[in-house]
């Protein structure tokens, strides 16, 4: 403890020595009016925002050089955080707890422009000089929220850099170092550091859990911006497409139970319900699109991507040969795109050939199945019998949902191994993977028997197990089963710590803390109990799971009428269960920014126009439509007289799309009104540095001009004088 301890050296002043050095004499005068004395920023309980587990082995000498980079003030390129310092005996783990200054939060929100909501009602990027005039600014210390905390110090953890003389991490002299290269990725990607995320905020928590998922408000409306101010946008956009969607589904789900239980069966009315469908799905997308916008103009992340988002770091993993960038000037690793070619057409796309290939023939498999067991089933047994012709789709859906978290590993493995190199490039690589491996996989099966076998009932009896089966066997694994791992890990949790209570060895790296400061009892625990949960790996898998269920809603909607139904009442259980394990079963997730859902726009679009096609070619395929034509129509006429259908349902699709702006008007207007504003500030400053210009050379060419008759005066009290006595 004690050579940890003396080894690293703290600042001597915390936040006066932060404001002096990086805060104006404006914002200290502000603070000033509003009677704020340095005295706040000292005096509150430490609250560690974020937690740092260190390998078990670790090197002593990179722990304490991180140390000392967290603890250093930024002028000596150091993040200025608040660490505390734990081992844990049980498990021979080194924890640190790390948090800030109400100052160090300030002024990093202030500077990754953070945006605030001004008094006027607009929202303006936090500028500290005014920051009277933000709305909740009389208590400073709730003037950010939950996510923009820890985005600051997550930004400041990540902001440390390798110096020129940091050739290598202590103690690991292979770990090589590149000056402007993110330490803290480099401890990760290396495994130095194990864990590391945000500790959830019990009472904030609690008072969003009671909002969100429990019974008393299971039907009310999600709390979405309280879900934005404490896990950020990009989770908040998640759950309010998730919310937006269940809501769509609410009229095809009415109309599909009218249908299916009308006892006159009809062409007119399979033809009306899927051209009510694929035009409804249009309507949704477009509606999402304007909602999404909304959010985010209210948000303040519409033009993230015009913003410092939009500057992206290569991957922590991303190798290759080190060479300097031309645009940043930095050494960083650079990889030829051609070897990447070379891995996706010589190994990826084999590799997904094969799983496809395996997806078709289990297909084979379950018809083989579903052969053999209407042979060999017990007869005149009424349910039981119906029950047990059941039996092969049922296998067959739990086969695609094993299949579906095996395809989803090979994917992350394919795209790992092809080496992206910047994080969004990665995501909608792993995206397109994802889709196409489930995509084949679920629907493969419909398709063979919609288009191959032409076997409604089938269809429609398929279809309807796999949706249902499917939806109970993902409850069952997204929520319960990991809750019941939580609850006995957290009693391992409890026993460990109450065995190592009195052994418990804690190592004070207080910096900026007083020496009555540390941390308490309930956040060790609580640290420890996060720290053994999954971590949560992003929405990708839940917009997956929707994006499946949109496929069986809406592909063949003209098959199974009840399907939005079933989808509506797992959706209602959905948001809350995925509301559930976001907050007690997996660890906080970073706050993250966003300005919309993605490639997954993308890819439910793709959706929505393929089942255009499928539905025509349905309703083209039955017989009941085919009596309805000329009877000397070839089957050439036929297929022509379909296709024209549906590129006439696919023009009424697009024009929908082009008719519904992507952009509320309001909000248009808003953004207007600040780019006009920001033109005219631009303006006023270049006219002041103009003007300051044309004064400041106005001032040097008067004083040259004085220079030179001072000096032309000087010239002639020196001058000689000549001839005077001779003439006398």
């Amino acid at each position: 403890m004690s050579a940890l301890e003396s080894s690293v050296s703290a600042p001597s002043v915390s936040s006066r020595v932060s404001i002096e050095d990086f805060s104006n004499y404006t914002m200290r005068m502000q603070f000033k009016k509003k009677n704020i004395t340095d005295d706040i920023f000292q005096q509150f309980e430490f609250e560690p925002q974020v937690i740092m587990e260190f390998e078990g082995d670790v090197n002593q000498a990179a722990l304490e050089w991180l140390i000392a980079k967290l603890q250093a003030p930024r002028i000596d390129l150091g993040a200025e955080l608040l660490v505390f310092s734990d081992y844990r005996e049980h498990n021979k783990e080194t924890v640190l707890y790390i948090g800030a200054t109400l100052d160090r939060l300030l002024i990093g929100a202030e500077e990754m422009k953070i945006p605030k909501i001004y008094k006027d009602g607009s929202l303006r990027e936090l500028c500290l000089s005014d920051i009277t005039q933000f709305e909740k600014s009389d208590n400073l210390l709730d003037f950010l929220t939950s996510a923009e905390k820890q985005k600051v110090i997550i930004k400041g953890i990540e902001n440390i850099r390798a110096t020129e003389d940091d050739h290598y991490i202590p103690g690991y002299p292979k770990y090589t170092l590149y000056p402007g290269k993110s330490i803290i990725k480099k401890y990760l990607s290396r495994h130095i550091i194990t864990n590391l995320f945000p500790l959830h905020e019990q009472e904030k928590l609690k008072l969003i859990a009671r909002k969100w998922y429990t019974l008393k408000n299971y039907f009310k409306p999600q709390p979405i911006d309280s879900i934005q101010e404490y896990f950020g946008v990009k989770i908040a956009l998640y759950f309010s497409f998730l919310g937006m969607y269940t809501i769509s589904l609410i009229p095809p789900a009415l109309i599909g139970i009218i249908y299916f239980f009308f006892p006159w069966q009809s062409v007119y009315k399979e033809a009306t319900f899927a051209l009510f469908n694929v035009i409804w799905s249009t309507v949704f997308l477009e509606g999402w699109k304007r909602y999404c916008n909304s959010l985010c103009f209210k948000w303040g992340t519409i033009e993230s991507s015009m913003s410092y988002y939009s500057f992206e770091e290569p991957r922590a993993d991303y190798y290759g040969v080190i060479s300097r960038n031309p645009v940043t000037g930095q050494l960083e690793p650079e990889y030829p795109k051609w070897k990447r070619v070379l891995k996706f057409y010589l190994v990826s796309i084999p590799i997904i050939t094969f799983c496809l290939t395996i997806a078709f023939l289990l297909m084979l498999a379950y018809f083989w199945g579903e052969f053999w067991m209407k042979k060999n089933a017990p007869q005149n047994l009424g349910i039981i019998s119906k029950m047990y012709s059941l039996i092969p789709a049922v296998m067959y859906a739990i086969t695609i949902g094993i299949l579906n978290s095996i395809y989803r590993q090979i994917a992350v493995k394919l795209n790992k191994f092809e080496n992206h190199r910047l994080p969004s490039s990665y995501e909608n690589h792993l995206i397109l993977k994802h889709v196409l491996f489930d995509f084949v996989n679920c629907f493969i099966c419909l398709f063979y028997v919609a288009f191959y076998l032409q076997d409604r009932e089938l269809l429609k009896t398929f279809l309807g197990t796999i949706l249902i089966t499917q939806q109970i066997l993902g409850q069952l694994n997204e929520a319960m089963v990991p809750f019941l791992f939580m609850r006995r890990r957290q009693k391992q949790v409890d026993d460990a710590l109450k065995k190592s209570e009195d052994t418990l060895q804690e190592n004070s790296i207080k910096g900026n803390l007083t020496g009555s400061q540390s941390v308490s009892t309930s956040y060790k625990k609580q640290a420890a109990l996060e720290g053994m949960m999954d971590r949560f790996n992003g929405s990708n898998d839940d917009y997956l799971e929707l994006y499946i269920q949109f496929g069986y809603v809406y592909l063949f909607s003209s098959a199974f009428p009840l399907a939005a139904l079933w989808a509506l009442i797992n959706n209602f259980i959905e948001i809350r269960t995925d509301a559930f394990k976001l907050c007690r079963v997996f660890q906080r997730p970073f706050a993250e920014s966003a300005n919309n859902i993605g490639a997954w726009q993308q890819a439910f679009e793709v959706v929505g126009i393929i089942s255009v096609i499928t539905n025509c070619a349905l309703i083209g395929m039955d017989p009941e439509v085919q009596k309805l034509l000329p009877s000397t129509l070839t089957p050439v006429n036929m297929v022509l007289i379909f296709v024209a259908t549906e590129h006439i349902v696919l023009a009424i699709k697009a024009s929908i799309a082009l008719l519904i702006p992507d952009i509320p008007k309001s909000v248009s207007l808003q953004l207007a009104k600040q780019e006009y504003a920001a033109k005219m500030a631009l303006k006023r400053q270049m006219r002041e540095e103009a003007h300051a210009n044309r004064r400041s050379h106005l001032f040097f060419r008067l004083r040259d001009a004085a220079a030179k008759k001072r000096a032309l005066i000087e010239a002639w009290k020196r001058r000689p004088v000549s001839g005077s006595d001779d003439t006398m």
